[in-house]
C-alpha cells in the first residue's frame, strides 16, 4: 500500500503569496459571495423556516467541515489538498477516487455560477433595456464571456486574484450594510394571514440550496503551498470566515423579510428589488451590478482551488505531465485552459441537472475526507498538527457523521428531484474505479506508486 505522496509543487505553489486576510477573502468567495442566490430558500420554505435553516445548517454542516479542513490543511499543506490527505491516509485507490471525484465535481459546480449570474441578468434585463427580453444567443455569449474573463484573470497569477477578492469582498458587503441600515428603519410588514402550505419538495429545495451556499470550506486546501504559515493561517481564516458567512446570510434575509414577508415573491435576484424598496432605484442598480461582480468573484476565486487538482494528479502520473507546465507568472496554464473548456461545455447543461450531480459528487468526496481525518488520527497520532479538532475517539467519529448525515439526506433529495441527472452522477462516480487500472499503467504513475515511501 502506498505511503506518503511526494509533495511536488509547481512554480506557482512554491511562492507563499496568500496571507490570513487574503485567505479570508478567498474563503468568502469560495463559499459564499454574499446573500445573492438565497432568495429561492425563502420562496421554498418561507421566511421563518429559511432563517432557521440559515442559522442551524452551518452548525451541523459548515463548522465540522471547516474544523476538519483546518486540521488537515495545517498538518498537510500539500498541493492538491484533500486528494493528498486521502492518498496519505487510505492509499492509492481511495486517494485517486478523491482526486478524480473532486475534479469531476468542479466540472458541474463551476458552471453553476455563470448560469446563476445569467439568470439574474435575464430577470433584470427588461428594466435595463426598456422592456426587451434577453435573447438566448446573448445569454450564452454572456455566460462564455463570464467564464473566459475569469480564466484570463487567473492567468495573470495568484496575487491579482487574491487582491481582487479582497477588494470585491468590501464591494459586495458595502451595499448590504446600507440595505440593512435602511431596512431596519422601516416598520415590519405583516405576513400573509393564510400562507400556502409547504410541500416536501419545497423543503428539499430549501435544504439543498442552503447546503450548497454553505459548502466549499475544504476547497481552500488545494493551494496550501501558496499560503503563508498555513499552520496558523488556515485555522484563523476558516473559523473567521464561518462567522462572516453566517452573518452575511442571516442579516440580509432577516432585513428583507421585514420589507416583504410574502414567500411567493422571493426568487433569484429579489434582493435587487428589495434594495429599491429600502433605498430607491439607484440602490437597485448598485445591487444588480454588485450581484454580477459577486458571482464573477466567486468563480475567479474558486479557480485557484480547481487548478491544483489536475496538476497534483498529473505530478503523480495519473494525468498528462503537460498539465504541470507553468507560465512565467507561476500559473499552470494547460490545466487552466483545459478546465475552462470543460466548464464552458458543462455550462450548456441546465442548472437543475448540474445541482443534482454537484450534491452527489461533493458528498462522496467529503465522506473520504472525514475518513482520512479519522484514519490519520489513528495511524499517525504523532503527525505534527498545528491545529487539532478538540475531539477524539468516538466523539470525533460522531462529529464526522453529522455533516455526512446531512450530505446523505441532500443526496437522497437530489435523486428524487431528477433521477436522470442522478444516474449521470452515478456514472461519473463509477468512472473512478474503472479508470484507475488504466491510468496506473502510465509509466509516471507506476513510478510514483513504487517510489512512494
Amino acid at each position: 500500500m502506498p505511503g506518503q505522496p511526494k509533495a511536488e509543487f509547481t512554480p506557482a505553489a512554491s511562492r507563499a503569496l496568500i496571507g490570513t486576510g487574503g485567505l479570508v477573502a478567498l474563503t468568502f468567495f469560495t463559499v459564499s459571495g454574499g446573500a445573492y442566490g438565497l432568495e429561492p430558500v425563502v420562496g421554498s420554505v418561507g421566511g421563518r423556516a429559511a432563517l432557521l435553516l440559515l442559522a442551524l445548517v452551518p452548525l451541523l454542516w459548515s463548522l465540522p467541515i471547516a474544523l476538519m479542513a483546518a486540521e488537515l490543511a495545517a498538518a498537510l499543506p500539500l498541493l492538491g489538498g484533500y486528494y493528498q490527505w486521502v492518498r496519505r491516509a487510505m492509499g492509492e485507490f481511495w486517494g485517486f477516487q478523491e482526486g478524480w471525484w473532486s475534479w469531476l465535481f468542479t466540472w458541474v459546480d463551476m458552471p453553476l455560477y455563470p448560469l446563476l449570474c445569467g439568470a439574474i441578468l435575464q430577470q433584470a434585463w427588461p428594466s435595463l433595456s426598456g422592456g426587451h427580453a434577453l435573447s438566448r444567443p446573448a445569454m450564452l455569449a454572456f455566460v462564455m464571456a463570464f467564464i473566459w474573463a475569469a480564466a484570463l484573470l487567473n492567468w495573470l497569477g495568484v496575487k491579482p486574484v487574491t487582491e481582487w477578492a479582497i477588494v470585491a469582498t468590501i464591494g459586495v458587503l458595502a451595499p448590504f450594510l446600507a440595505f440593512l441600515a435602511a431596512a431596519w428603519r422601516e416598520p415590519p410588514r405583516p405576513a400573509p394571514a393564510h400562507p400556502h402550505p409547504l410541500a416536501w419538495t419545497g423543503w428539499a429545495l430549501g435544504l439543498s440550496t442552503v447546503m450548497w451556499n454553505y459548502a466549499g470550506w475544504d476547497n481552500l486546501a488545494t493551494f496550501a503551498p501558496s499560503v503563508r504559515q498555513p499552520g496558523r493561517s488556515y485555522p484563523r481564516a476558516l473559523l473567521a470566515s464561518v462567522a462572516l458567512v453566517i452573518l452575511a446570510y442571516v442579516a440580509p434575509v432577516a432585513a428583507g423579510l421585514r420589507l416583504d414577508p410574502h414567500r411567493r415573491h422571493w426568487q433569484n435576484g429579489y434582493f435587487v428589488h428589495l434594495a429599491a424598496i429600502a433605498l430607491g432605484p439607484w440602490a437597485a442598480a448598485v445591487m444588480f451590478w454588485t450581484a454580477l461582480a459577486a458571482a464573477w468573484s466567486q468563480y475567479t476565486s474558486q479557480l485557484l482551488y480547481v487548478i491544483p487538482l489536475p496538476v497534483s494528479m498529473a505530478q503523480d502520473g495519473y494525468l498528462p505531465k503537460l498539465l504541470t507546465r507553468s507560465n512565467r507568472r507561476g500559473v499552470a496554464t494547460p490545466a487552466l485552459w483545459l478546465c475552462t473548456a470543460l466548464f464552458s461545455f458543462f455550462a450548456l447543461i441546465s442548472f437543475s441537472n448540474l445541482v443534482v450531480a454537484d450534491v452527489m459528487l461533493y458528498s462522496a468526496a467529503l465522506a473520504l475526507e472525514f475518513a482520512a481525518l479519522l484514519a490519520l488520527r489513528r495511524r499517525q497520532p504523532h503527525l505534527p498538527r498545528p491545529f487539532r479538532v478538540p475531539l477524539r475517539g468516538r466523539a470525533l467519529a460522531a462529529f464526522s457523521l453529522v455533516p455526512l448525515g446531512l450530505a446523505a439526506i441532500a443526496t437522497l433529495l437530489a435523486i428524487t428531484q431528477d433521477r436522470l441527472a442522478a444516474l449521470g452522477a452515478l456514472a461519473l462516480l463509477a468512472s473512478g474505479p474503472l479508470l484507475l487500472p488504466m491510468l496506473r499503467r502510465r509509466p509516471a504513475a507506476a513510478a510514483a506508486t513504487r517510489s512512494a515511501p
